[in-house]
């Protein structure tokens, strides 16, 4: 039986597609967002998470608290290549359906797919009440980024 994927497996692929020969870079805001992407559209896609965790409604967009904690000594700053032994395998179409979250949101650094997140309901819904900048622990629902990202993919 296939092994359930986690949050920190698709991170450590994401980390692995990176094309740093080229310049390209990804920062711990940057990784939040393409994970959050990654799990909005497999889930308005698939009717279903391609991960068990979820994402609560921060400042600066939707985050991951545990994905937070292990990358959080970067900072600002680019996250390394990850060991080679630790990419996880995953089936052909969650590697493609992934390059393709890759290729559409990768292309943007951390700030610009922050203030993309601000303009779309699950987080504005999840933060209602709180002010800008102040601390939200609130959980995006797994239903509101469903709902949001198959009207996303019905616009397409």
């Amino acid at each position: 039986m296939r092994k359930k994927i986690n949050i920190f497996d698709v991170a450590i692929f994401f980390l692995n597609i990176v094309d740093r020969d080229s310049g390209s870079t990804i920062t711990p805001l940057k990784l939040q967002k393409i994970l959050y992407y990654a799990q909005g559209y497999y889930l308005a896609m698939y009717d279903k998470p391609l991960f068990k965790e979820d994402f609560q409604a921060w400042a600066h967009g939707p985050a991951n608290p545990e994905i937070y904690e292990k990358y959080r000594v970067y900072g600002c700053n680019a996250i390394g290549a990850p060991d080679i032994n630790t990419i996880p395998e995953f089936e052909s179409n969650i590697v493609d359906f992934l390059y393709d979250i890759w290729a559409t949101f990768g292309i943007y650094d951390g700030k610009y797919l922050e203030e993309l997140t601000h303009k779309e309901t699950p987080w504005i819904n999840a933060r209602k009440g709180y002010q800008p900048g102040d601390v939200c622990h609130v959980v995006i629902t797994k239903n509101s980024m469903k709902e949001f990202f198959k009207t996303k993919l019905n616009e397409y």
